[in-house]
């Protein structure tokens, strides 16, 4: 049986830290030492190592001159889904995992999957939410089963393997809209009527009608050259939370194995004791 093959791919590439490079070249290591699983491309929006023979560049762009969602979708667009790998595995350039992530990931046989990291100021919160369904807010998981493994409704893409086929199936199941303003957006196929109106001769602006937003949309046109927007930063939120519902639409939830414990740097590390710390604080206040 032939090995599965993962990218490694960063969206997102400034300055990283010394420690950052040693984790991903461990990761690296370690996976070529355990044999399970053939390393592909490591894949980057940015020219992280300048030796193509070792780095998948995507495009001219520097540093963080343009946004993480972009990033994430031309290298999937240009890059993974051109491929032959079957995962991808997102790392971050502020996350660094254990070493045995990637094989840790992938023995549960879950096709999307992140390990754990915690926001790097008070209170120190896991990046993995619930979304409550009558406001459709996310709030992240406190006291979550430590070392276990749990579903969720979104998480953050700093340690997260996906298999193809996740994206393979969002992009099959949705449609891709133009709003008036230019920007693209992806609708699932169930939620949309038909006929559909591919020329707008009589523009209305966005309105509000019975608590409903309406805007007149058209499909995106066939010469229009953008990515499949699998990430968006819009509204306010995250373009994690934008790609967890697009899964989510098609029957696809995230999971958490607790055991990958990741450190998120900035200046310092964020760490599972900071969140055990920030718990008993505010245990302690309400005792």
């Amino acid at each position: 049986m032939a090995k599965q093959v993962v990218d490694i791919a960063v969206a997102c590439s400034a300055h990283q830290i010394p420690h950052w490079w040693a984790r991903l070249m461990g990761i690296i290591q370690h996976v070529q030492t355990e044999g399970t699983v053939e390393l592909g491309e490591l894949r980057t929006a940015t020219g992280a190592l300048p030796d193509v023979r070792k780095n998948n560049q995507i495009g001219l762009m520097k540093q963080r001159w343009s946004l993480t969602d972009a990033n994430r979708n031309k290298i999937l667009n240009e890059g993974f889904l051109n491929g032959k790998a079957d995962w991808v595995f997102w790392i971050d350039d502020d996350t660094a995992p254990p070493i045995n992530a990637i094989n840790q990931l992938m023995s549960h046989g879950r096709e999307f999957i992140a390990g754990l990291y915690f926001l790097p100021a008070e209170p120190y919160n896991p990046i993995a939410y619930k979304r409550d369904k009558e406001s459709g807010l996310y709030a992240p998981i406190y006291h979550y089963p430590k070392g276990g493994v749990f579903e969720v409704d979104s998480v953050g893409m700093g340690c997260t393997l996906i298999h193809r086929s996740v994206y393979e199936k969002i992009r099959d199941e949705h449609i891709v809209f133009q709003r008036q303003n230019g920007s693209i957006f992806p609708v699932h196929i169930s939620q949309v009527k038909k006929p559909i109106t591919y020329h707008i001769k009589d523009k209305r602006k966005p309105y509000v009608k019975y608590g409903e937003y309406r805007e007149q949309v058209i499909p995106q046109e066939t010469d229009d050259d953008r990515n499949f927007p699998f990430y968006l930063l819009e509204h306010g939120r995250t373009e994690d939370h934008h790609f967890c519902e697009l899964a989510d639409s098609v029957g696809i939830k995230p999971w958490i194995d607790a055991q990958v414990e990741c450190e998120h740097w900035k200046h310092q590390p964020t760490t599972v004791e900071q969140y055990d710390n920030e718990i008993e604080k505010v245990e302690g206040i309400f005792q």
